[in-house]
């Protein structure tokens, strides 16, 4: 009782800005979403290949934001347009996975098995999502990698992309054939970074 007199009361409550315990304080932006994708580009750009962020704040269902990309990257691949290639695309944010079964995985590596599913066989194109902490979902990777012979490669080893993707099980697709990103907590967090790279 005692407890939830105490959390209903007003001296519960989160401090306001101009409350006098922050009077010696300084807060101090470092990073952000936004700062890590235009430190991608810039370095894509020192190496001579152009670089386009679409935006550091995409949301919505890990699966159809891949599928968007896949397409994106697929009209840039045949196309040359909305960007020419060589070109790195990149975006962030980060998105939801709508649970359908109990496979293992997190958002980015379920948004790049549809990413690959979406670009299967095609040449020139190779991509990365990742989660900035280095930690993807409940997994040990902070996402993965994928081409245009990922699916193949996954069927090449009896998996099936369409039915992991259907059982939220990339971790175990990317898994099998060795392409997880799995570079270890990072130390910061500024969201998810996708990067695709279109030749």
């Amino acid at each position: 009782a005692a407890v939830m007199a105490h959390i209903n009361s007003p001296a519960a409550d989160a401090p306001r800005a101009d409350d006098s315990r922050f009077s010696r304080n300084e807060v101090h932006l470092i990073a952000s979403a936004g700062v890590s994708l235009e430190a991608a580009a810039a370095e894509a750009r020192r190496h001579g290949i152009e670089a386009v962020i679409l935006s550091d704040s995409i949301e919505g269902e890990a699966r159809e934001v891949g599928g968007v990309h896949a397409a994106i990257a697929r009209e840039v691949a045949t196309r040359n347009r909305p960007f020419r290639k060589p070109v790195l695309v990149l975006s962030g944010g980060e998105t939801t996975v709508t649970l359908r079964a109990k496979g293992k995985g997190g958002r980015n590596s379920e948004f790049l098995l549809a990413f690959a599913i979406g670009i299967s066989g095609m040449d020139g194109i190779h991509a990365l999502a990742a989660d900035t902490d280095g930690i993807d979902g409940s997994e040990d990777n902070a996402g993965a990698f994928a081409d245009g012979s990922t699916v193949s490669r996954m069927r090449a080893t009896g998996v099936d992309a369409k039915a992991m993707l259907a059982g939220n099980n990339a971790w175990t697709a990317f898994n099998v054939v060795g392409d997880l990103f799995m570079p270890g907590p990072t130390g910061t967090n500024v969201n998810d970074l996708r990067a695709i790279l279109i030749r």
